[in-house]
């Protein structure tokens, strides 16, 4: 699941790099153009189930808007089809959250009677190049509420590493908190920017009131704006900045840095 995106795509890769086979289930197999052989699957349809057959692992991911009931008969299915363990990717501090659809998730699995691995990532590196890259690209900021909070991060490719390391076996039933090597502040990480474009990146460090009514302004989706509301608030509390040497541990390197993705992506914000 979800080879069109970002974990999704990188445990493709890193599969395919290892010499896996691997097969890619999506709404639009067509236009897949990344490796292994591309299937019609959509979670929302049970129809396309069937997709699952043969395979010896899954990767799961919960996509947004999608109903514990439906994730839970995928895990039936795979489950009736001999798949033999899924990765699931969830977030950091998933268990002690258990109104999350996240941990929900693992609840599922746990209770499914097969292996299970997940993999609790912390904030995505990729969030900078993707979500607030026009924040970042066009006007030269960074406009989250986060106050003087840290957050650790991780990059989406160590993940999905991870990811196909676990896939293969030999880590069921392992909850893995993912992380980057440091957690810094939004300040250090407008000083990242800034030094590896050459130009003033700055932290407006908007209050959240200011930061709901300008994502409004400029037609973010409220259930996003609030969504991103009580992701940075978590770190405004500060209570995201834990930071593990998990990814180090499993992959017999040190995990990749912030200059180092900021250096990997400086198309983005150019």
């Amino acid at each position: 699941m979800g080879a069109s995106g970002r974990v999704g795509g990188a445990a493709a890769q890193s599969l395919a790099d290892n010499g896996a086979a691997v097969r890619v289930g999506l709404r639009t197999p067509e236009k897949w153009t990344g490796p292994g052989a591309a299937v019609h699957f959509d979670l929302a349809d049970a129809a396309t189930y069937s997709a699952l057959s043969g395979c010896a692992a899954l990767f799961l991911m919960w996509p947004p808007g999608t109903t514990t009931a439906q994730v839970g008969a995928l895990i039936e299915a795979a489950r009736s089809q001999g798949v033999r363990r899924v990765v699931f990717l969830s977030i950091l501090g998933a268990e002690k959250v258990p109104v999350l659809p996240h941990r929900q998730m693992e609840k599922l699995l746990m209770a499914s009677g097969g292996e299970w691995t997940f993999l609790r990532a912390s904030y995505f590196m990729q969030n900078l190049s993707t979500t607030h890259r026009d924040d970042i690209r066009l006007r030269d900021e960074i406009f989250l509420p986060a106050g003087q909070g840290r957050t650790s991060m991780v990059d989406v490719l160590d993940v999905g590493e991870v990811a196909a390391l676990a896939l293969q076996g030999g880590h069921a039933e392992r909850a893995y908190d993912l992380t980057g090597p440091a957690a810094p502040n939004y300040f250090e990480v407008a000083q990242v920017l800034s030094d590896g474009l050459g130009r003033s990146v700055r932290y407006t460090d908007p209050s959240p009131l200011a930061f709901v009514r300008l994502g409004l302004k400029r037609g973010v989706p409220p259930s996003f704006v609030l969504f991103m509301l009580a992701e940075y608030t978590v770190a405004r509390l500060g209570r995201a900045g834990r930071v593990t040497r998990t990814v180090e541990e499993l992959l017999g390197r040190p995990a990749n840095d912030l200059r180092a993705f900021v250096q990997r992506e400086l198309v983005a914000w150019r």
